[in-house]
């Protein structure tokens, strides 16, 4: 991430909305924590708001409403990943294994976001995680 906010690519807080144009505005996060599903998958790390990260979501799970408010910055975020030889490849595999019948295409990055949305709410539901 550090490499594309140097190449001037920007990422935008899913949850706060705040752009983060430097290393030290953000924390790479797990949207399903480490607790919760404790495999390093790139299409489930994000950059956050760094403050935010660390006194409000922590190692929760975003409620529903939020995911569904933060999918464009999802999709947003993938598309940057994308940007990347190395993030892109990791990033297709990654999704290949989780995620049956994701192919690299046009709209890669809106499916991946529909996808792992639906992922999260569905452990979610199943594990009954504390939710923000």
């Amino acid at each position: 991430m550090d490499i594309l906010l140097h190449e001037r690519v920007s990422f935008t807080c899913p949850w706060t909305q705040k752009r983060l144009t430097y290393p030290h505005h953000y924390d790479l996060d797990p949207l399903l924590p480490l607790v919760v599903y404790p495999i390093n998958e790139l299409w489930n790390l994000l950059p956050v708001d760094r403050n935010f990260n660390q006194r409000v979501k922590r190692d929760r799970v975003p409620s529903g409403e939020r995911l569904r408010h933060a999918e464009p910055h999802f999709i947003t975020a993938y598309e940057n990943y994308g940007k990347s030889t190395r993030l892109s490849r990791v990033m297709h595999e990654d999704a290949a294994l989780r995620f049956a019948g994701l192919t690299n295409s046009s709209g890669f990055a809106s499916r991946l976001a529909q996808r792992a949305i639906e992922f999260i709410e569905d452990v979610s539901n199943a594990r009954y995680v504390s939710r923000f």
